[in-house]
């Protein structure tokens, strides 16, 4: 994988931000900014990014009538004769009342534990230009648009496994001209027997072949992390 490409430094910081990027391709990244200095002026430049935009969140103060409405759920409403008497038990309660709701805010959730990232490929036009980023999770590959794809409008991107034995290209499915998307290979493909990853252009819908019966536009290695 190059990562000297300023695209996908930029790609892969957003990532690591945003904390999209998780377990062994976390820590990776990690090491890789001890290395790669571009890569932490990237997350740096993320990072400010997404604190400008809650900068710009404006603050909202809930109306009197929205007290209201969670005094009365709370049964908190008092007559006239009492409202007086009663104002200390009020504050008191409903200060007890936030006070409980920011604990439970601080109490992380249990952890949802996605599958790792076990394998990563970056299909690259010949100008070094990143086009699509690939994670396989599982029998699953995740594949997200992230350069300037040439749009085919009557067309569809395929891409191909190409298996260690020399066999015919096996199909993994159609890539996305933009967005994300995400293949389920099933358990009909073994990619621990993938020599490479193939690009072919082709009708729009796939291939009507087993194999390409377009142009093969580009190819790239499946690395495992």
């Amino acid at each position: 994988m190059n990562y000297q490409s300023t695209e996908l430094q930029h790609q892969l910081a957003a990532r690591f931000v945003v904390g999209s990027m998780r377990g062994l391709a976390r820590r990776r990244f990690q090491r890789l900014m001890m290395d790669i200095p571009k890569l932490r002026d990237e997350v740096a430049f993320w990072e400010e990014h997404l604190h400008e935009l809650t900068d710009t969140i404006p603050i909202q103060q809930p109306s009197e009538r929205v007290w209201q409405r969670i005094q009365s759920r709370l049964g908190w409403v008092q007559s006239k004769t009492e409202t007086t008497s009663k104002w200390p038990w009020f504050f008191g309660a409903f200060a007890s009342l936030l006070l409980i709701v920011n604990l439970v805010m601080l109490i992380p959730a249990d952890p949802v534990i996605a599958p790792s990232i076990e394998r990563v490929a970056v299909i690259q036009s010949s100008e070094a230009r990143t086009l699509w980023l690939i994670e396989q999770r599982e029998q699953r590959l995740e594949v997200a648009a992230v350069g300037a794809i040439e749009r085919l409008p009557n067309e569809d991107y395929q891409l191909w496994m190409l298996p260690v034995d020399g066999t015919p290209p096996i199909s993994l499915g159609l890539l996305p001209q933009q967005g994300d998307v995400i293949l389920d290979l099933g358990t009909r493909i073994d990619l621990a027997q993938v020599a490479a990853l193939a690009v072919s252009r082709e009708p729009l819908g796939g291939s009507p072949e087993p194999v390409p019966t377009g142009p093969v536009l580009y190819t790239t290695d499946l690395i495992r992390m």
